[in-house]
């Protein structure tokens, strides 16, 4: 082959691999481009359907919930109701007496109060000049007194949106019977806070079992809208 066929040859060659080549970047390339391109997206929104049909799922599911939802909703209103109304209650006591064989021979309510955090759930304010913490210094630590239960607060409950109203109930009848009432308003529909109580046995009633007694408690009232 004569040195001019050679170089035609590999001019030939060279000229062949640069259309290839070119033709790879102007043409395959960009196809092969979209192509992962659109394997991306197409990843994307299967990823995006997954999880928007794992959401209907969750909200069917809610939705099948809704009326047990609704009843408790109901419940919880009646137990906490949003205004500071008392006569509903006030009415249920004489159904509830009756109930339990005693007579209602006195009420009173005393004007609503903010929700004040019980003092042992507070934390305790260190003084820097208080004396030191005997832990710290070696002394053993007096015991703290235990009062046998556990208080349970909740930062949604605050006295800017719950509030208690102080009622008295003053009862009279068989001593069984007021255990009874007071039994009835602990587990009424009305949340019932009992606070104190006191009984005196009735000595006119010429029977060492009937009394009269007092019951004091709580009921409370959650603000709409807080």
């Amino acid at each position: 082959m004569t040195q001019s066929n050679r170089l035609w040859v590999i001019g030939s060659v060279t000229l062949m691999l640069v259309v290839l080549v070119a033709g790879w970047f102007l043409g395959a390339q960009p196809l092969v481009a979209a192509a992962e391109a659109a394997d991306a997206e197409r990843f994307t929104v299967d990823a995006q359907n997954a999880t928007s049909q794992a959401e209907i799922v969750q909200l069917e599911a809610d939705n099948a919930k809704l009326p047990e939802l609704e009843k408790e909703y109901a419940t919880l209103q009646d137990s906490i109701p949003g205004s500071a109304d008392t006569s509903p209650f006030i009415n249920g006591l004489d159904s509830l007496a009756a109930s339990a064989g005693v007579t209602v021979i006195g009420f009173t309510v005393a004007e609503p109060a903010a929700y004040t955090v019980p003092a042992s759930a507070v934390a305790p304010v260190v003084d820097p000049n208080a004396a030191p913490d005997p832990a710290a210094t070696g002394a053993p630590a007096a015991p703290v007194p235990s009062t046998g239960y556990t208080v349970v607060t909740n930062p949604l409950v605050t006295p800017d949106n719950f509030v208690g109203i102080e009622v008295t109930i003053g009862v009279h009848g068989p001593y069984g019977s007021v255990l009874n009432f007071i039994d009835g308003l602990q587990t009424g529909k009305r949340l019932f806070l009992v606070t104190g109580i006191l009984s005196a046995k009735d000595a006119d009633s010429g029977s060492d079992n009937v009394v009269a007694a007092k019951v004091t408690g709580l009921i409370y009232v959650l603000k709409p809208g807080q």
